[in-house]
């Protein structure tokens, strides 16, 4: 039980290390994740197995943040729509750090994927509903629009401090053109 805390801990450790590193916009990797926790290279391969991993782990804390799931049967209506891409700038702003890390080429690209994926699976509701006169089309709509959308969150994120107009503005362009 007690190496069970310990070793919740010793990742938490280098987590926020990895983090911290990757905010700042410093080089991330095994090495200075090590120095910034102060753990030795043993330590970081006794939890993961390499940098991707700890990064897979880290991805998914990002995202499950996000909540997406609780839109699944109320993406479909504008207001739904809306308050969900306004849930999604609004997290992008309050840790566009790590999420410019992310995006960046020096991040991992799984992210992309990862995020692309969550907005595909929320989209699936077009399927259910059947929308789309077979699974293969419904598919493909859902990879294209999210793809699009996902360039569009990282044209927000892009704009840095010159945006062109709020997060509800912006949320509500999205809905209406989704």
């Amino acid at each position: 039980m007690a190496e069970d805390i310990r070793a919740r801990a010793t990742r938490a450790i280098l987590r926020s290390a990895f983090r911290s590193l990757a905010e700042a916009g410093r080089d991330v990797t095994v090495k200075s994740i090590c120095e910034a926790a102060g753990v030795s290279r043993a330590t970081f391969y006794a939890h993961y197995h390499d940098i991707y991993e700890l990064m897979a782990e880290d991805e998914g804390e990002l995202l499950g943040a996000l909540g997406l799931d609780e839109f699944g049967s109320t993406f479909m209506t504008a207001e739904g729509k809306k308050e969900l891409y306004l849930r999604i700038l609004t997290h992008m702003d309050e840790n566009e750090a790590l999420y410019r890390f992310y995006f960046s080429h020096q991040g991992n690209h799984d992210f992309s994927l990862v995020l692309r994926d969550i907005l595909s699976a929320v989209t699936e509701e077009t399927v259910r509903r059947g929308l789309y006169p077979s699974r293969e089309i419904a598919g493909l709509s859902t990879l294209y629009h999210a793809s699009g959308l996902l360039r569009t969150l990282r044209q927000w994120m892009d704009y840095g401090k010159n945006k062109p107009c709020t997060r509800q503005e912006y949320a509500k362009m999205l809905s209406e053109i989704s």
